[in-house]
């Protein structure tokens, strides 16, 4: 069913373009980069926090990234 809706959904050029330099940005580390603030916190944790804080942290990232440019 999913595939069908996408055959149904073109995507422009111009859209493909803008999501790929938005995810070129996340991944170059310019919207992941771990804040001071928050290494501070993790220090002396154990890895399921850490592991959890992280996934939490990225998880608001991509909602950013899917948010359309205001």
């Amino acid at each position: 069913m999913v595939l069908e809706q996408l055959r149904q959904s073109p995507i422009t050029i111009t859209k493909c373009e803008a999501t790929m330099n938005r995810i070129r940005a996340a991944v170059s580390g310019e919207l992941l980069k771990l804040p001071a603030s928050m290494a501070e916190v993790l220090v002396g944790k154990d890895a399921a926090f850490i592991q959890m804080f992280l996934k939490r942290a990225l998880h608001k990232c991509l909602q950013t990234l899917s948010r359309p440019e205001i």
